[in-house]
């Protein structure tokens, strides 16, 4: 088994004022006009160039993967990169493409893309909301907005592959690359051997209101939780943060939509299965009559509670599988899906 890799992770860093997310946006188009195109660490980047633009606090969450000494340390997003066997850094191709769009004026677009670059390499940002997804954290007032539920200071416990991001799932990682040179061993898709730790052992949480605003603006941050819009919740390092895109009821509706045809009706056994396969438990299904059961149980449960409202069925054909309840009558349905089908899906989801 290969040894633990460690990561350091240090105190979250964004722009000072929480409603002025442009003030990095600033600060890169700063650093783009330099007269030079290399930049040394991040206090000297400030007091060289920042220091009108942006507090200085905020300049760290500018900056990257910093390889200067051992262990590696996430300082921020990434905006600026180290140059491979240098202690200098530049701008990222992440950064141009986000002051491309800046030069362009328009403005929501350029936020929209900053907001996503957030949530696919900000650790801290995955960090909140992974727990908040959980249930371990919550949101409470601006003034001091989270809560962690948690007396536990290692806050990135079970989650520290996801809370990585596109620093691991990103096939221009620097942080991927570095690991492969260690012949890092995967034990799966997004699973690597990383022991990700803090550089301080007492916290504030309260840098994380500026991201925070930011996806509120965009109308992602609802009842203090992520709703994704529909093109980021195909994204899965990006959907995972949110506890609704990959929700029961939202795949159901989506296998549904899948094989409707265009009069509405879609085959129930096909629909049921691509659930079970979309929500990882086709495998435990798989013996004897499991799979039938199961469908058979939950969504008799459904349709008795409301969860699932039956407009109309009809008879099908071989291909189309099992009907409603075994019935060949009703192998194809049209039907409504609500939320309540999560709650109803998690009581009769199989034990492993």
């Amino acid at each position: 088994m290969s040894q633990k890799m460690s990561i350091l992770l240090v105190p979250p860093s964004f722009w000072s004022e929480p409603r002025d997310p442009e003030a990095w946006l600033r600060a890169l188009a700063i650093l783009a006009k330099s007269e030079t195109t290399t930049f040394s660490g991040y206090w000297s980047t400030w007091e060289q160039h920042l220091t009108n633009t942006i507090s200085r606090r905020s300049t760290p969450g500018l900056f990257g993967l910093d390889r200067t000494n051992k262990p590696t340390k996430i300082l921020g997003v990434g905006f600026l990169e180290q140059i491979p066997d240098s202690k200098n850094w530049k701008l990222s191709e992440q950064a141009e493409l986000l002051l491309n769009l800046w030069r362009d004026n328009d403005t929501q677009k350029t936020l929209e893309a900053l907001a996503v670059h957030l949530l696919q390499w900000s650790v801290w940002l995955r960090v909140l909301l992974l727990h908040l997804t959980l249930g371990d954290w919550r949101l409470i007032h601006w003034h001091k907005p989270i809560q962690v539920n948690s007396t536990s200071s290692n806050w990135t416990k079970d989650i520290e592959n996801a809370s990585l991001g596109a620093w691991l799932t990103s096939a221009s990682s620097p942080l991927l690359q570095n690991n492969q040179s260690k012949n890092t061993k995967i034990k799966s898709n997004n699973s690597y051997n990383i022991n990700l730790k803090f550089t301080e052992n007492k916290l504030s949480l309260t840098s994380l209101k500026a991201p925070l605003y930011l996806l509120d603006s965009m109308g992602w941050l609802r009842n203090g939780q992520l709703i994704l819009p529909s093109y980021l919740a195909q994204q899965p390092e990006i959907a995972i943060l949110s506890p609704f895109a990959n929700s029961p009821s939202t795949q159901l509706q989506s296998a549904t939509s899948t094989y409707a045809d265009i009069r509405g009706f879609s085959p129930v056994e096909p629909v049921m299965r691509s659930l079970a396969e979309k929500t990882a438990i086709a495998s435990v299904l798989e013996t004897g009559s499991s799979f039938e059961k199961w469908m058979d149980e939950l969504l008799g449960a459904a349709l008795t509670k409301g969860a699932i409202e039956l407009h109309a069925a009809e008879p099908g054909q071989a291909r189309h599988g099992r009907g409603l309840f075994g019935d060949r009558q009703r192998k194809l349905v049209n039907w409504s899906i609500h939320p309540e089908f999560d709650t109803l899906f998690q009581v009769f989801k199989p034990i492993n």
